[in-house]
């Protein structure tokens, strides 16, 4: 029993990560029909921000705490507390969403989804390379704003629930719960709710639809760079980080029905359960096994309900401005 408790405890965690990056996944691709594959390169960098902002100037502060820059950066570091460097690379990565949608994948058009889905995979390895470029591909670290100790835990029925776990859950459910309140009750909300409903109908009603997707973009990026940096004392930040993250975040969408925030949150933490509990009980499954066994399963529920858990279909109408 203290087994499966410890493995739902640690899938927790995991699979609020998830979320935060399978919501964001499914609000670009309800909104403007692109499959974001760069979500997580842009949680990446917004992440290696984070760090720049939690470091030191070479030369100075404790021991053992790197300093984040290097190159072009080596000597813009400046210690500020972990939530406010968290928050900082959200508005990073707010910013770096607004700017990819306006001058990246607006100016491609809504006719054709190939140009789009092309500049994407170009965004995703540029920000790889900025990352080996600018940071020197280093291991960083930005710390966590929870209590993370090793006696910071309530041991449950022999399981151990980390504060850190619980600070990220209800950090991410607040979050989400604030996201849906801003879709509900506010003018950008309800314009970018008109926008994917009926896209033709936002247009005629005077919505500037190209501006609400800026501002979906921005927020979708917003929330990734959030669980990026959350994750982040956990996998510390690297050029590769966030890669794993992606594929069961991308993964847990396409499970929940793409396009469908609610399934995107079911998703996610059902593969992080999945994750934890193959890792937990079967010995041959490592971390990286897990994945691979993972993704078979959400193959084999796809041959049984193809349009995912609440039935999505995975198409959309392009027609956007």
């Amino acid at each position: 029993m203290s087994l499966f408790l410890q493995r739902v405890f640690d899938a927790m965690s995991n699979g609020a990560v998830y979320a935060s990056i399978a919501v964001a996944l499914t609000m670009v691709f309800r909104a403007s029909g692109v499959l974001n594959l760069a979500q997580g390169e842009m949680a990446m960098m917004s992440a290696y921000v984070a760090a720049l902002l939690r470091s030191h100037p070479p030369g100075t502060g404790p021991p053992g705490r790197p300093f984040a820059g290097s190159g072009l950066f080596g000597h813009l570091g400046t210690p500020w507390p972990v939530w406010a460097a968290i928050l900082g690379s959200v508005v990073f990565g707010a910013a770096l969403g607004a700017l990819v949608q306006r001058y990246v994948v607006r100016p491609l058009g809504d006719q054709d989804p190939l140009p789009a889905i092309g500049a994407i995979v170009g965004i995703y390895l540029l920000f790889r390379g900025l990352a080996g470029k600018l940071w020197s591909g280093g291991v960083r670290i930005v710390g966590s704003p929870f209590p993370s100790g090793a006696e910071d835990r309530f041991d449950i029925l022999g399981a151990r629930l980390r504060f850190e776990t619980i600070g990220i859950l209800v950090t991410l459910g607040a979050v989400l719960g604030a996201l849906t309140l801003v879709q509900r009750r506010t003018k950008i909300g309800l314009a970018f709710r008109a926008l994917v409903s009926n896209p033709e109908g936002a247009r005629l009603v005077g919505i500037r639809v190209g501006s609400v997707l800026m501002v979906g973009w921005a927020i979708a990026a917003a929330l990734g760079a959030l669980g990026g940096g959350l994750v982040a004392n956990t996998l510390n930040v690297r050029p590769d980080m966030m890669a794993r993250v992606l594929v069961f975040s991308l993964a847990a969408a396409i499970l929940g029905g793409l396009g469908n925030p609610l399934g995107a949150l079911v998703g996610a933490f059902t593969f992080a359960l999945l994750e934890s509990l193959l890792i937990g009980y079967v010995s041959f499954i490592s971390s990286d096994i897990a994945l691979v066994y993972t993704l078979g399963i959400l193959v084999l529920a796809l041959t049984i309900r193809p349009g995912g858990i609440f039935g999505t279909s995975l198409t959309v109408d392009r027609s956007r401005a």
